[in-house]
């Protein structure tokens, strides 16, 4: 065999070789692209969840009228960070102890001073309407003026009358810090999805 067809044969080969290794550089390539972009969006799911929003199911009957019992609502912890939390916002609460989330109404915030009297729910010695209009049977802890420091908030359910809430010790007053964020949306059941107020 002449060294040209022997040097052509080389050529060919050592070219065939190049040219599946190119294929195999942009296979693995793809596959790193892939991998790249699935683990990016874990991530970005992952802060979402932490820093952005989150889904929460209301238990029990305390917001009756606003969110019912099994319901899912969104949270928004963003809103929470940026615009503070505000009178009439309706806030998810967590405090280690609990199991659950809590979700409630914040009626009271840093410098009032909260006092339930006959039945009538007052801040800063003015009458606050409750969104149900309903006389408080049970006025807990706020029989007496209570004071709120900073970072403090006074939380009622809309269903003042069967709602666990900052009148008693299992709730007391909320630390800003123990506020989730707040209560933007209902997303379930599906035909009562809307913004809540």
């Amino acid at each position: 065999m002449s060294s040209d067809r022997r040097n052509k044969k080389l050529m060919k080969y050592v070219l065939g070789k190049e040219g599946t290794k190119k294929k195999k550089s942009k296979k693995r390539r793809r596959i790193e692209r892939l991998i790249i972009l699935v683990a990016a969006a874990i991530i970005l799911g992952f802060a979402f969840v932490v820093f952005m929003f989150q889904t929460v199911k209301m238990v029990g009957p305390s917001m009756q009228g606003t969110i019912e019992d099994g319901e899912t609502v969104v949270v928004s912890k963003i809103g929470k960070l940026l615009h503070g939390v505000k009178r009439e916002d309706v806030v998810a609460v967590k405090k280690s102890s609990d199991k659950y989330y809590s979700i409630k109404r914040v009626v009271g915030v840093p410098g009032d001073k909260v006092k339930i009297d006959g039945g009538k729910l007052y801040i800063n010695g003015s009458i606050y309407e409750l969104k149900s209009g309903d006389i408080i049977v049970n006025p807990g802890t706020a029989s007496s003026e209570i004071e709120l420091q900073d970072n403090e908030y006074f939380l009622l359910g809309d269903n003042v009358n069967n709602s666990d809430d900052s009148r008693f010790s299992n709730m007391g007053i909320v630390q800003k810090n123990d506020i989730t964020g707040i209560v933007v949306y209902r997303i379930k059941p599906w035909s009562k999805r809307e913004k809540i107020k």
